[in-house]
């Protein structure tokens, strides 16, 4: 088969990433089983065995020209469960599960800078590359099926755009309340807060329409509590415009009734059979596995454990985090809103 014919076949040839210096595209060979494997479909899963293969962009919008876009999206705000709920969904006979694209976090890298002097790309280069990826991530194994993709957490800047440009998807926004989020972050995934704290406070301040805080003077808890903040403005944001095609769920509240909420989340998808097959699957190993390495064991009571031992640590942060926002709260209305609308 062509290079065309593959890229209009199957999802079998995989963008896996970008280079936008060289403007190629970095292509790898996955089965269906593979997909349903990978915790994350980025650079993440290159082993030393992987053999990947490069294009030139020119060649890849050749054959990729025509792919129709139909997806649906699940938005979070970082280590709220999202990859647990992909595995879910993607379980259904009528869902293709896709998690943190690394190509749609290179495509959110270069909206931030549209108009900027060091944009590659101009507005409408933008949206014609955006276009085309949606269409390659749209691609099925099988036609009943439709592609749910799960953002990276900083692609929530992208959710009215993506809701705006895909006609009848809909999304749903994963969260956990700042009580949660805080302890969660600070016990272990303080890189992932870091590697972005600068980036989501330029966003948080374009919300605002000011820039109020310096990073610098940020403390670990509150740079946790204002990435909590922008990420989830930007999901209000989504949610204002688009009303009735955004659900949201608190990770907490599915954990304490998944039969329910996974009925809720499918049936917002329009899947089919929601209650049998949310039964089918939570009876199954999934919930009683670490989503994003199955190998290992995790469940709710370990989560809970965790929590627990992180809050004893890192108390002070915490607190400084909490009292961050609710200063935020005190000076800024849509953040009263927020507070005030999801928890």
């Amino acid at each position: 088969m062509s290079f065309r014919d593959d890229m209009q076949a199957s999802p079998t040839l995989y963008p896996l990433g970008v280079d936008l210096k060289a403007d190629g595209v970095q292509f790898v060979q996955l089965s269906r089983a593979e997909y349903d494997a990978i915790g994350f479909h980025d650079r993440r899963m290159l082993t030393p065995q992987t053999k990947t293969a490069w294009a030139r962009y020119a060649q890849v919008e050749e054959a990729a020209r025509g792919l129709p876009v139909k997806a649906h999206f699940i938005f979070h705000i970082s280590h709220v469960g999202s990859t647990l709920l992909s595995r879910l969904i993607g379980a259904h006979p009528q869902a293709f599960g896709l998690r943190e694209p690394g190509v749609m976090r290179a495509i959110a890298e270069v909206q931030l800078t549209l108009g900027g002097p060091g944009c590659p790309w101009t507005n409408e280069e933008f949206t014609k590359r955006l276009w085309l990826f949606l269409g390659i991530w749209s691609r099925t194994f099988a036609p009943r099926e439709t592609s749910v993709i799960k953002c990276t957490s900083y692609v929530s800047e992208m959710a009215e755009m993506l809701l705006e440009r895909v006609a009848g998807a809909k999304a749903i926004f994963m969260y956990v309340a700042p009580e949660v989020f805080l302890p969660q972050l600070l016990g272990g995934a303080m890189v992932d807060i870091e590697g972005k704290a600068a980036s989501r406070l330029e966003r948080l301040h374009r919300r605002l329409g000011e820039p109020v805080w310096k990073l610098e003077a940020l403390s670990p808890g509150e740079r946790v509590a204002m990435s909590w903040l922008s990420e989830m403005l930007s999901l209000q944001a989504a949610a204002s415009r688009f009303g009735s095609r955004c659900q949201w769920l608190d990770f907490d509240d599915f954990l304490s009734e998944p039969q329910a909420h996974l009925v809720a989340g499918l049936t917002h998808l329009d899947l089919d059979d929601a209650p049998s097959q949310a039964q089918a699957v939570l009876a199954g190993p999934l919930m009683k596995q670490y989503s994003k390495a199955t190998q290992f064991e995790f469940d709710a009571g370990s989560r809970a454990k965790i929590l627990e031992e992180a809050r004893v640590k890192h108390g002070a942060e915490i607190a400084r985090g909490l009292a961050w926002l609710d200063g935020a709260a005190t000076q800024w209305p849509r953040v009263r809103t927020l507070l005030a609308e999801v928890l």
